[in-house]
């Protein structure tokens, strides 16, 4: 069972109004260099909004401080894993099917189970999938979602994929490790173009 009730900015408390910040709802609004409204204040993390990751968190906080340090940068990530630390743990990283429908994409959706997977057979965790979205046009990956034991573990190589603007030939012709679950990732790619190994 997921008991999910939600989290907010805490923007509470603190006299951030003192500061008359511009505000995106209860999270402070900024731009793609994470500035607020008031020049050399910035705002990262869940004071930001959404998505509310610590790995979001980090990656805006560096590109801050290059910012302080007179670098210039600006964020624009393509994609940020979503993981659940549940057992088992679920991943989404960009589209899943129903979005990339919504977005008006005509899409290939395959899965790949881990019960025909050897390394998920050794740890004795068949149960679940990968599965990748992909545009039918060009093959370019628009998403990835996971369901299974250690599945958290997967989720740089999806974000890569979608932040390099991978196809499906590029993962499946990827030669991956065997024994490993991320056999599961080439194995979706390649039951998308219709020529799946172990299935």
């Amino acid at each position: 069972m997921l008991v999910a009730v939600g989290r907010k900015p805490n923007t509470q408390g603190w006299n951030l109004e003192a500061l008359n910040l511009d505000m995106n709802g209860s999270a402070i609004k900024i731009d793609s260099r994470c500035q607020t409204s008031m020049r050399n204040v910035y705002a990262i993390g869940d004071l930001s909004g959404e998505p509310m990751l610590a790995h979001r968190a980090m990656a805006q906080g560096e590109m801050v401080a290059e910012l302080i340090s007179g670098k210039t940068r600006e964020f624009h990530p393509t994609a940020i894993a979503a993981v659940c630390f549940t057992d088992p743990e679920l991943v989404v990283v960009g589209k899943t099917p129903d979005e990339a429908k919504a977005a008006g994409l005509d899409c290939i959706v395959s899965s790949f189970p881990f019960a025909a997977n050897g390394r998920a057979m050794t740890l004795e965790s068949k149960s679940g999938f990968v599965r990748v979205v992909a545009r039918r046009d060009n093959h370019v990956i628009v998403g990835w979602q996971a369901v299974g034991v250690g599945v958290s573990e997967l989720s740089t190589a999806f974000a890569q994929s979608l932040e390099m603007g991978a196809r499906l030939e590029d993962i499946g012709g990827t030669i991956h490790a065997h024994p490993t679950l991320g056999e599961a990732v080439q194995e979706a790619a390649l039951r998308a173009l219709g020529h799946a190994l172990h299935l």
